[in-house]
């Protein structure tokens, strides 16, 4: 499994990923926004990173990550797992490959991501990786952080 740039090549399979059961992409998805939202996101507003997750050469999923222009803060602004592919460990190993290239960022000490309050499923992933609630609510999200 790896982190591979989007390009002219994948971009399309990425955003038609998703994690409705449905197997229909949408805007906003049931814990998420979609792909392709993001994708449009990181190009209007600096300092994202955007990422497919490939498995065995297949786009699987979808990450961004990077500096936030407003709050200067470093955030895990999205990840997803592709809803067949959900329930492997596959969102463990993609934090973690997230995380590491983080830290190779020199003025990363912290980071930061969000989810929503029900989602149990990713708040025990987080917590099991250091993340802790801060306590604070971003637009309707539990807010956690990550001190390196």
């Amino acid at each position: 499994m790896k982190l591979v740039e989007i390009t002219k090549d994948n971009w399309l399979q990425t955003v038609l990923l998703t994690t409705n059961e449905d197997g229909k992409a949408t805007i906003v998805e049931k814990f998420v926004a979609s792909n392709a939202l993001s994708i449009v996101q990181s190009i209007y507003e600096t300092g994202w990173i955007v990422r497919g997750v490939e498995e065995d050469d297949k786009i699987i999923g979808f990450t961004m990550y990077g500096l936030d222009e407003d709050t200067k803060n470093y955030w895990i602004c999205r990840l997803m797992i592709e809803h067949t592919y959900q329930g492997k460990g596959y969102g463990r190993k993609v934090v973690q490959m997230i995380l590491d290239e983080m830290k190779q960022i020199d003025d990363c000490a912290t980071i930061y991501l969000s989810t929503e309050p029900d989602n149990e499923v990713a708040i025990r992933l987080y917590e099991s990786l250091g993340f802790q609630k801060t306590g604070n609510i971003n637009d309707g999200e539990a807010e956690f952080v990550l001190k390196l």
